[in-house]
């Protein structure tokens, strides 16, 4: 009966891949036979529906490969068992998450390895060599593909011959080698059109298209993508389908055909966050804000980067450093159980050699005494050896087995600290995208110059990024000058950064506020709104902005000054004249700051030195003793510079700064910002 309802399951499912109508078709199809399963026949169906959902539905992929490790391992189906870990490795695999995809690859791998099950074991190689090259690590890839093709040839499989030829030719797109890489493709597809394998066709002609995508052919490119949207099941492959979408909103952006690129990415970012393929999300979050730098909307690029940096985040900050500890202390406990289990066995071969020496006396003995007894001493004694023999030579095949094991997670520690660097790599690379953002968003000092005689900003962020800031506006014939030191530093306070130049440029255009205490007053309401911190029930919020802003009307004698922990200096004539600012933040808790802003008229003269500056510079470690720079240090250095020119100011600032930091770490963003009347 049971036979029945195998042959009655496989039927069901060589019908439902025939027939092929949609995703959705096959999904209930199989479901519906699953239902009316039980026990060990159920898991060929929980395999197909994990196979079939790994592209669309990824999650249920995952709950379904679940189900059928349970069964198998129940059943002892090995088998099966290594199949369903590789099938869960791909569907975390699709959704991006590196971590557990590699886990169950390599737990696949040893069940395959333990239980002889030659095509499990090859697949696993494609696996971890796929894995490899999303991490752009050609030798591993190529190391994984020799074994999987050794297993290829050697079972004849041509679905595994395929994989290995499509995964070669990625391999040496990576390597910068495109006429080698097309070979392989063309291999891999002219396999699949023996096989009538049409997703699979789809999948090769993708490649073909990045290939030349690589070597900016971009007709040839379009040519293979649109060949490639012509095979595929939209609905079974809506990862290659939303990759297909992306790589097309590339070429639509380097068209200059902006408007698709913008519906392209779109709709290839829709698909991906549908399914939870995190990597061609982070991909078309990447062209969208290329496309709205291009159009100059900063707002939306800034929106777009936080977007690629919580992208990449999930790619590639899942925990790996803890499970690499834990490999390494598993390894290290084991190497030293070892270690110990070696030596009490050297002692008890060593016991067995004296107590085998004594019976050789004690048989010499019996000899002289009575030699009657040498037949029965000698058959004792043979009987004897043999058992102490049988028991080294066990002990001796547990000892090759440790090192075995042992030798295979140092092959696993090993693999796990190439992915690793990897990680490490994209995230460096995201924060230096967001740089690149950061001083595109800057205000030009072009404006400065036609108001005042001179001036600089000296600008040095500790991470990358900076929490500091300063900007620049006008209204009228009116200038508003602005220098903000943001809680935190890198990504933290860039962000902070971005919403601050935000926000004033909403107070002076568009809530028309003309007056610095009222802008500050603006701020102090707005940068709550902004961080929701009004649901938060601490008495002093950790987010704020210390902040310095003045206007000045063109040809007027006095400036308008209002700061919050931020002060304006004056030097003038070798005399420093220090304007204070109210002792509190922006952003701060009402319970502590319910004060309006105040501000102060100050006059101003021709050769006069303006100076607006964070608590970076003063706060540095360095020098002799390893202490602060200090204020009273600082403002004599500013009163030694203001004789000097803008940019020879800015110099000395930087020698004087590297100098006293030394060899020490820069503990916080600096930012000098210098105007001449």
């Amino acid at each position: 009966m049971k036979l029945v309802k195998l042959l009655l399951v496989i039927m069901l499912t060589a019908f439902t891949v025939v027939s092929k109508s949609n995703d959705d078709q096959q999904a209930d199809s199989l479901t519906r036979v699953l239902e009316s399963q039980a026990d060990s026949a159920r898991i060929p169906t929980l395999l197909a529906l994990s196979w079939e959902l790994r592209n669309s539905n990824p999650e249920l992929a995952i709950r379904y490969g679940h189900e059928a490790i349970d069964l198998s391992r129940q059943y002892n189906d090995f088998e099966n068992l290594a199949k369903a870990h590789s099938f869960v490795g791909v569907a975390y695999r699709v959704m991006g998450n590196y971590s557990k995809s590699i886990d169950y690859y390599f737990i696949g791998l040893d069940i395959a390895t333990e239980h002889n099950i030659a095509e499990q074991v090859g697949y696993a190689y494609l696996n971890l060599a796929n894995l490899y090259i999303y991490q752009e690590y050609c030798n591993n890839a190529l190391e994984n593909l020799k074994k999987a093709e050794e297993i290829a040839v050697k079972i004849n499989s041509k679905p595994m011959l395929s994989y290995v030829y499509l995964y070669m030719g990625r391999t040496l797109v990576l390597k910068n080698e495109p006429l080698k890489a097309l070979d392989f493709f063309q291999k891999a597809l002219d396999i699949r059109i023996q096989t009538n394998s049409r997703p699979e066709q789809a999948v090769c002609f993708k490649y073909i298209g990045d290939v030349y995508l690589s070597t900016n052919d971009l007709k040839a490119a379009l040519f293979n993508y649109d060949k490639s949207l012509s095979v595929i099941d939209k609905d079974a492959d809506k990862s290659l389908y939303a990759d297909l979408l992306e790589k097309k909103s590339t070429i639509s952006l380097q068209q200059k055909n902006v408007s698709q690129a913008l519906r392209l990415a779109n709709e290839s970012l829709a698909i991906a966050n549908e399914i939870g393929a995190s990597f061609t999300a982070r991909n078309a979050t990447q062209n969208l804000a290329s496309i709205a730098l291009s159009r100059s909307e900063y707002q939306k690029a800034s929106e777009h980067l936080k977007r690629i940096i919580e992208y990449n985040s999930h790619l590639f900050g899942q925990q790996l450093s803890e499970k690499i500890f834990l490999l390494e202390y598993q390894l290290e406990k084991q190497q030293k159980e070892s270690e110990i289990e070696m030596l009490n066995k050297d002692n008890i071969i060593k016991k067995l050699q004296l107590e085998k020496a004594k019976n050789y006396n004690f048989t010499f003995l019996f000899i002289i005494i009575l030699l009657l007894s040498l037949f029965i001493s000698s058959l004792y004694l043979l009987k004897l050896r043999r058992k102490r023999t049988d028991l080294l030579e066990a002990q001796n095949q547990e000892i090759v087995s440790q090192r075995q094991k042992i030798e295979q997670k140092n092959n696993h520690l090993q693999n796990a600290y190439t992915v690793i660097e990897g990680y490490i790599s994209k995230i460096t690379d995201s924060i230096q995208y967001a740089k690149k953002i950061q001083e595109a968003i800057l205000p030009n000092f072009e404006v400065l110059k036609t108001y005042f005689t001179d001036c600089y900003s000296y600008y040095l962020p500790k991470d990358f990024v900076s929490g500091d800031f300063y900007w620049i506006a006008t209204k009228g014939n009116t200038l508003y000058v602005s220098v903000a030191d943001c809680t935190g530093h890198g990504v933290p306070g860039a962000f902070m950064s971005i919403i601050g130049m935000d926000l004033l440029s909403q107070a002076i255009n568009q809530q028309n506020i003309n007056e610095p205490a009222k802008i500050l007053d603006y701020l102090n309401v707005e940068i709550r709104k902004k961080l929701r911190k009004e649901t938060q029930d601490e008495l002093i919020l950790k987010d704020s902005m210390d902040i310095a802003i003045f206007s000045y009307q063109l040809g007027g004698k006095t400036i308008q000054y209002c700061g919050a922990l931020v002060p304006l200096t004056i030097v003038r004539k070798g005399k420093l004249l220090e304007h204070k600012p109210q002792f509190t933040s922006i952003g701060i808790s009402p319970e502590l700051f319910k004060r309006p802003f105040k501000q102060e008229e100050i006059e101003i003269q021709t050769g006069d030195w303006i100076y607006l500056y964070s608590d970076g510079y003063m706060d540095q470690f360095g020098g002799e003793n390893n202490r602060k720079y200090m204020r009273s240090q600082f403002f004599s250095t500013l009163v030694n510079i203001s004789q000097l020119e803008g940019e020879l100011q800015k110099d000395e600032l930087q020698k004087k700064f590297n100098d006293w930091k030394g060899n020490n770490e820069q503990i916080d963003d600096v930012l000098v910002l210098g105007i001449k009347v």
